[in-house]
């Protein structure tokens, strides 16, 4: 289905720099999109943090596996690498989050997991961290050792899991995020109260926090909490039920596809 009527806006809110592709399949389908980018991410920089990462990519071929959260994590691990002269090792296999992860980690000829029922080539695939616990479930983990390539932060559930069962995790955090700051005028011009987008599209439980900061202060809540959102997940999905949003709608994922089928077949019919 393309949709025809040009005028529908949608307001994305992925960080700056991440927002292009989603942005332009939004575009092929007649959608035009706004961007306020509520999360900003840079590599990590202080001395002490740099000297951990440059050991651990150093040691890796010690590692039983490594788990991908992002494809942040790949693209920031791929530099760190380049900068380093360093390669990544032949027999260590990778283990994606999410399609955008898995094809980071394709393009770069690092191997993935063949263990890992996981078809990077489909878009609309439902994956998540809980869904990964589920397949290695099946596998025994004990005494394995296991990086966790991520940003400063984030949810425990992996390694938590991972370690309960008898593995020896490790983080090796790769950027930093930051919640960008805007004027009340700036927020206001954004989301349109007057003029208010189709839908809002989220793609992390961050970028609505930060949202929601803003909508709070600026004592918007009433003009945005009926504007429909995407979100990618259960767990964002109750976040926002909590921040009083009252047109939620679940994506299948985080991808360009999975927000564009939402607004399809649900949005905008």
């Amino acid at each position: 289905m393309t949709i025809s009527n040009a005028s529908v806006r949608v307001l994305v809110t992925r960080p700056a720099g991440q927002a292009d592709r989603l942005v332009h399949v939004l575009a092929d389908a007649g959608i035009s999109a706004s961007c306020l980018p509520l999360l900003n991410l840079e590599a990590v920089k202080t001395v002490e943090k740099v000297a951990q990462i440059k050991k651990q990519l150093q040691q890796l071929h010690q590692q039983s596996f490594a788990i991908f959260i992002s494809s942040n994590a790949v693209k920031y691990t791929a530099e760190c690498m380049q900068q380093y002269h360093l390669t990544w090792p032949k027999t260590l296999a990778c283990i994606p989050i999410g399609g955008a992860t898995a094809k980071a980690i394709q393009d770069l000829n690092w191997p993935i997991d063949k263990k890992i029922n996981f078809d990077a080539s489909d878009n609309l695939l439902a994956y998540s961290s809980e869904k990964l616990l589920l397949q290695l479930s099946q596998r025994d983990v004990s005494g394995m050792h296991i990086t966790i390539f991520r940003g400063e932060g984030g949810r425990e559930l992996l390694a938590q899991d991972l370690t309960a069962r008898g593995a020896v995790v490790e983080y090796c955090e790769m950027y930093k995020r930051q919640h960008p700051s805007y004027s009340a005028n700036e927020f206001s011009h954004a989301v349109g109260v007057n003029e208010k987008p189709a839908a809002i599209l989220f793609a992390s439980g961050e970028t609505l926090d930060n949202f929601y900061r803003h909508m709070q202060r600026d004592k918007l809540q009433r003009q945005l909490e009926g504007v429909p959102i995407i979100v990618p997940s259960e767990r964002i999905k109750l976040l926002a039920e909590g921040y009083g949003f009252k047109k939620i709608f679940l994506a299948v994922n985080a991808s360009a596809e999975g927000f564009l089928q939402v607004l399809e077949e649900q949005i905008l019919k």
